[in-house]
């Protein structure tokens, strides 16, 4: 009926595999996969302020970032301390695009302090991935932020922490 014992293996098999018995060694293993990866993220953007109403602010920029190379930059800021209070506390949530489409968007909790009289602001923050698009779609991460705002007009900021995607 079968002419050699390799024929046998290979009928038993495919009949095993037919009625739902596992078959050992045809399984792929845990380690192969797919795992998001972790990468450093360090981004430097700077830009233009714009007062969108009262307390409210669009970002807007370019730079570069690890990961996106030069990116286009856009960022939403929301004032969540009473007027006058210092230090300034405010949210923003920020998008970083690089030329190919593919973008990270972090949400940024910021404690903006003055620097003397001088008309800037030196803002510290903490992030959290929130979004993603192309490579970058279901990334998480978060991070710190170092920025400075000059006289409500100008900015530049600073990002690292850990990206996984």
């Amino acid at each position: 009926m079968f002419r050699s014992l390799k024929s046998k293996a290979g009928v038993l098999a495919l009949t095993a595999m037919m009625v739902g018995v596992p078959v050992v060694g045809l399984a792929a293993p845990a380690s192969a996969v797919a795992q998001p990866k972790t990468f450093s993220f360090n981004a430097s953007v700077a830009g233009t302020v714009t007062a969108t109403g009262a307390g409210t602010f669009a970002l807007a920029g370019t730079g570069i970032a690890s990961q996106l190379g030069i990116v286009s930059y856009s960022g939403t800021v929301q004032i969540t301390s009473d007027p006058g209070d210092l230090p300034i506390t405010d949210t923003l949530v920020e998008t970083f695009t690089a030329k190919n489409g593919d973008s990270i968007t972090l949400f940024c909790s910021q404690v903006a302090t003055p620097i003397g009289n001088t008309g800037v602001l030196h803002g510290i923050d903490t992030w959290t991935v929130v979004g993603g698009t192309g490579k970058f779609a279901g990334a998480t991460g978060s991070g710190t932020g170092d920025t400075l705002i000059y006289n409500l007009a100008l900015f530049a900021k600073s990002s690292k922490g850990t990206i996984n995607y």
